[in-house]
């Protein structure tokens, strides 16, 4: 079901192609783009002897005096599901109670700023409609039948169009509520806690270079845009300044703050700091580093990213000076309220109970049988996979999909949010019981000044609304109990979060700072890269991308160590070779040495040692590095030419962090070389030695026998 009533569709047909609005309306459908009527301002409730007044701006060109604005005043709502029906594409159902005749001609309303116009209508409950002073109208709101609990207290539909007054075509049109309250003074007022966060998606940049990533590896990420960040100085400024005493709960996210201290904002962070001074009315929560789908972590064997997330997001807060509020007397965890946008399961209750977190707001589909009272929530206990129980609320649906309800529209968005809690209320008006709702803005919700603006200002001294925080709530609202055992279920993890590459790049940064212990700055950004790329605010393509710019910029940091090393040449069968790693960092680094050879034995007699390494010197000058010569004591096996391969690996998950070789060059002949030569000479002279003695011996056991001489004569 749509949130909100969105613009008609121009007819073209209907207006006249010679007249000025048929040519624009013509002209806008070739375009494909509606005429808007925007909501500028209105009256959030109205009690007896009040007026009703919306302020409007229409967005066309079309001259305002060829324009005109209908109003029809539906019957009271008496349902949730009808008040959802009335801001449906099909809108209020059934005829108006209360209706302008004919439109009002918009040149005729006073203006009360460039092109917004005003309209002021006088309220009687079982009057008449009619034209009321300055040309404007009457709303007559009468009892529908009876549907009304306790009339005339109750939300009236008000559909507003803006009308070409030439064809008597509506050009666009919305629908907003009339919140009539002629309450007692010792109503018991519907309790609504709003949780608004302080956000913005931290994107990859495009193409860091080396030498921006080495000198600063947060330069991997995309600042945020002016936009996002006028949006978000704007809501916080709007908080602190114009509605400071309104209950409100923050879930302010440690990255977007620390981007907000580096980008020249930090009064903006002071603001949100002086806001967690007064925690019975500014609820802030413990936040993950990023916004995250805990479940998703989970599920994909991350867990211990949760934990980071986690922990590095309480270590920003605390150095902003945001110390959210300790959970309540007999519940475990530090950390207070996890509220959750998406789903979770069982498992990710229980590392969540292991981070810390002691209460749950968490979306109502995604627990088992959570306990109501009408529509409004009731806190209850909810088990995890080891059987511990957390006290849990659920989040209202309805009111979360309010806060893009209305696109474009977002002073008409909060309205109906609030219109929406007030028929809740409606329901079981002045109950003795106090009940309670939880308005959570959807996972990536764009802070929106104008929207926390006006509903912060209709919670204001509402006469059936009070604004509080979480904290409160859970501490106020009597607790409900689960008849089947109320369980989270799993749900659908949207986009695909790449593990193996949280993993690997996890992994290099553990090895990198086990080798540089004294780098933590360098080493912390490189973590929160890792925590960047799994905010659940970006899509699968941008975590990855974040993830190989993290990868980029561990790599600048292994560029500044380099083997190198001129050729030996070995005179005798042992020597030694100097193995050079020169060193650009600022901060010494500890690892091991790994050296082999096909040609040559190191001390410990075989062809690969291994050893320890400290390169614990300052930074020598500008643009240079240390030169750190390991000299290496080397025996030849045989001569010739060979290469020492040389790699340098942190202490901690074998990360390599250079590679290198020297080429050694023996020309000694070795002792096994001449022993071999020797051993080679005797076998031939014994074998000479003993092939002479057997021809002697032949010729003296077989002597030659000359023949005889011829006879003569």
């Amino acid at each position: 079901m749509l949130a909100g009533l969105l613009l008609l569709t121009p007819g073209v047909a209907a207006a006249g192609p010679g007249s000025p609005a048929g040519r624009e309306v013509a002209a806008s459908a070739s375009a494909g783009t509606p005429f808007p009527l925007t909501l500028v301002s209105q009256t959030p409730w109205v009690t007896p002897a009040q007026n009703f007044d919306l302020q409007l701006r229409p967005g066309t060109s079309i001259p305002p005096a060829q324009l005109g604005v209908s109003v029809s005043v539906y019957g009271c709502l008496s349902s949730v599901s009808g008040f959802d029906q009335s801001v449906s594409a099909s809108g209020p159902q059934g005829a108006p109670i209360s209706s302008t005749r004919a439109p009002l001609a918009l040149s005729g309303l006073p203006t009360v700023g460039p092109g917004v116009f005003d309209l002021n209508m006088p309220v009687k409950p079982g009057g008449t409609s009619g034209p009321a002073p300055a040309g404007t109208f009457t709303i007559a709101l009468s009892s529908s039948g009876g549907q009304c609990g306790i009339y005339p207290s109750a939300v009236y539909p008000v559909k507003v169009q803006l009308v070409s007054t030439p064809t008597g075509q509506p050009i666009s049109s919305f629908t907003t509520h009339l919140v009539y309250a002629d309450t007692a003074a010792d109503t018991q007022k519907l309790r609504l806690a709003v949780v608004l966060p302080v956000q913005t998606a931290s994107t990859p940049a495009a193409s860091p270079t080396p030498a921006e990533l080495r000198a600063d590896p947060s330069a991997a990420l995309q600042p945020p845009s002016a936009r996002a960040t006028s949006a978000i100085t704007g809501l916080v400024t709007t908080v602190a300044t114009q509605h400071p005493r309104v209950p409100l709960t923050l879930e302010a996210s440690p990255q977007t703050l620390a981007a907000l201290s580096g980008s020249g904002h930090q009064p903006t962070v002071n603001q949100l700091t002086a806001l967690a001074v007064t925690p019975s009315v500014h609820q802030f929560a413990s936040s993950p580093f990023t916004p995250v789908n805990a479940q998703g972590l989970v599920a994909g064997g991350l867990s211990s990213e949760l934990a980071l997330q986690v922990s590095r997001g309480s270590q920003v807060l605390a150095a902003d000076g945001i110390h959210p509020p300790a959970p309540p007397a007999g519940t475990t965890g530090p950390l207070g309220t996890w509220f959750a946008s998406d789903g979770l399961d069982a498992a990710t209750l229980t590392q969540l109970q292991a981070d810390g977190y002691a209460q749950l707001v968490l979306p109502a589909g995604s627990v088992t049988s959570a306990p109501t009272n009408g529509s409004t929530a009731v806190p209850f206990d909810v088990s995890s996979s080891r059987g511990a129980a957390t006290p849990a609320v659920a989040a209202n649906a309805d009111l979360t999909a309010r806060f893009t309800g209305a696109p474009g529209n977002p002073v008409l968005a909060a309205h109906q949010l609030v219109a929406e809690v007030a028929q809740m209320y409606y329901e079981k008006p002045n109950d003795s019981s106090p009940r309670g709702l939880v308005a959570m803005a959807p996972s990536g919700w764009a802070d929106d000044p104008v929207f926390a603006d006006t509903l912060l200002t209709a919670l204001t001294e509402n006469p059936i609304i009070l604004a509080t925080t979480t904290a409160d709530l859970f501490a106020t609202l009597p607790a409900g109990s689960c008849r089947t055992g109320c369980r989270p279920t799993a749900t659908a993890v949207s986009g695909a979060l790449p593990v193996a590459a949280v993993r690997n790049q996890r992994q290099r940064v553990n090895g990198f700072a086990s080798a540089a212990p004294s780098a933590t700055s360098v080493t912390t950004q490189l973590g929160d890269l890792v925590l960047a790329a799994e905010s659940e605010l970006l899509r699968p393509g941008q975590q990855s991308a974040v993830l190989r710019n993290a990868g980029a910029a561990v790599d600048a940091q292994l560029a500044q160590l380099v083997v190198a090393g001129d050729p030996v040449t070995l005179t005798s069968a042992r020597g030694t070779v100097q193995v050079t790693v020169i060193s650009y960092a600022n901060y010494p680094v500890t690892a091991s040495l790994t050296l082999t050879s096909d040609k040559l034995l190191f001390p410990n007699g075989t062809a690969e040692w291994t050893f320890q390494w400290t390169r614990a010197d300052p930074l020598i000058g500008s643009g240079s590095g240390h030169i750190n010569i390991v000299p290496v004591t080397v025996q030849a096996r045989a001569s010739g030419t060979s290469r020492v391969t040389v790699v340098i690996r942190s202490p901690v998950g074998g990360l390599t962090l250079s590679t290198g070789q020297v080429s050694v060059r023996s020309t000694a002949t070795s002792l096994v070389g001449i022993l071999l030569s020797l051993g080679a000479v005797l076998v031939l002279a014994v074998w000479w030695v003993r092939t002479s003695r057997k021809r002697r011996a032949g010729r003296r056991d077989h002597p030659v026998t000359k023949p005889a001489p011829a006879e003569t004569g």
